[in-house]
């Protein structure tokens, strides 16, 4: 019979409670043989999600493209920090106010390890455009709405997750043109996000290649 283990994460308490608008919630998961197997592989899941630059490879094509930026909106190589963001191209309905980019900024960045469990979590939330002086939000959801991404492996299963909160479409302050561009891609993302995006993210980030 396989060890089973059940480490006690406290990453989940990190997600914002849901509010108000919509909440998304995924996750992929696998059962590796042995824990040494399990323990080596989450380091591959972990270099794996601290590639933001690469998690489209990871989903599969023609998906949403990450990037990993400064405070400049230069591209950064390195794993996330916070106050760094992402930038985030939607296929075929590009965002003007950020220079055809969604922008999001990391808030919190946690680990956590124990004798047979260990996460990562980041959280991330909808912020202007840092290229740009004004401080409109250039995201499809306005500023009360986080991404929250984590890994996690408890002895042999080993999960990725993203769950979205407070998801509301962002409509301020915006011309009408944007306004229907946001409300397009927001809904898009609320009903079809958890199934396709994410769902490629999070099955790229835990697949195991021998």
């Amino acid at each position: 019979m396989r060890a089973r283990f059940s480490g006690l994460f406290i990453m989940e308490e990190k997600i914002p409670q849901q509010k108000t608008g919509a909440q998304s919630d995924t996750v992929s998961d696998m059962e590796m043989e042995n824990e040494m197997m399990a323990a080596e592989h989450f380091e591959t899941v972990k270099k794996r999600f601290f590639d933001v630059n690469s998690w489209e490879l990871f989903a599969g094509e023609e998906k949403a493209e990450f990037s990993l930026r400064d405070k400049n909106g230069n591209i950064l190589l390195g794993k996330p920090n916070i106050g760094d963001y992402f930038s985030i191209k939607v296929p075929g309905l590009h965002n003007s106010t950020g220079n055809e980019f969604d922008w999001v900024q990391v808030e919190h960045i946690e680990e956590e390890k124990k004798a047979h469990s260990e996460s990562v979590y980041i959280r991330v939330r909808p912020a202007p455009d840092p290229t740009k002086s004004d401080e409109k939000t250039a995201h499809f959801f306005d500023e009360k709405a986080t991404s929250n991404f984590l890994i996690k492996r408890d002895g042999l299963k080993i999960s990725a997750e993203v769950h979205g909160r407070n998801e509301v479409p962002n409509t301020d302050d915006l011309n009408v043109l944007k306004k229907i561009r946001n409300a397009l891609v927001a809904v898009g993302g609320m009903i079809a996000g958890s199934k396709f995006q994410w769902k490629s993210l999070t099955e790229g980030l835990v697949k195991y290649e021998k």
